[in-house]
């Protein structure tokens, strides 16, 4: 059987076993309980929140990166995770699935997103866009909107290949 690495970091980590009970008992619905967690948990662990929450450092030019960052705020991971996740998903899961990537250095790979999107015909110059504010981020892929990411009110956009 495989290891559940967010349900032992849950088990193992009492701050976040007390924000868990704290949280379960003063929200009664699923997503009202994700979305106090999404804030909760950037402020326990000093996650960054939005994309202009990254510090601009992260994104410094180097040898080995060509300045491309693979840094991601919560709202970057939540959205790209939430939108691999199948829809009945608990929405606290996808939270704190996106915070302990986050924490241990774990990434969405933007390949996997495209994939679930076009399949086999991943567009040339493929960009993956993110809209919304916080717990609700959403994906949008703005070649197939057939609008620009500033149109379609996009916090943040990836090209891939």
């Amino acid at each position: 059987m495989e290891e559940n690495l967010v349900q032992n970091w849950i088990e193992t980590d009492k701050n976040l076993s007390n924000l868990i009970t704290e949280i379960e008992t003063e929200f009664n619905s699923y997503a009202e309980q994700a979305e106090v967690a999404f804030e909760r948990l950037s402020k326990l662990y000093n996650i960054p929140r939005m994309p202009e929450d990254v510090a601009e450092d992260e994104f410094e030019d180097d040898d080995e990166s060509d300045g491309v960052s693979d840094k991601r705020s919560l709202f970057e991971e939540h959205a790209l995770i939430k939108y691999l996740t199948d829809e009945n998903e608990d929405p606290r899961g996808v939270v704190l699935s996106a915070a302990f990537h986050l924490l241990n250095d774990y990434r969405v790979d933007l390949f996997h997103v495209a994939k679930k999107e076009f399949g086999e015909n991943i567009p040339e110059n493929c960009k993956i866009g993110i809209t919304g504010e916080g717990f609700n981020g959403n994906v949008v892929f703005p070649q197939k909107e057939t609008k620009s990411w500033f149109e379609l009110g996009c916090k943040i956009m990836k090209q891939i290949n």
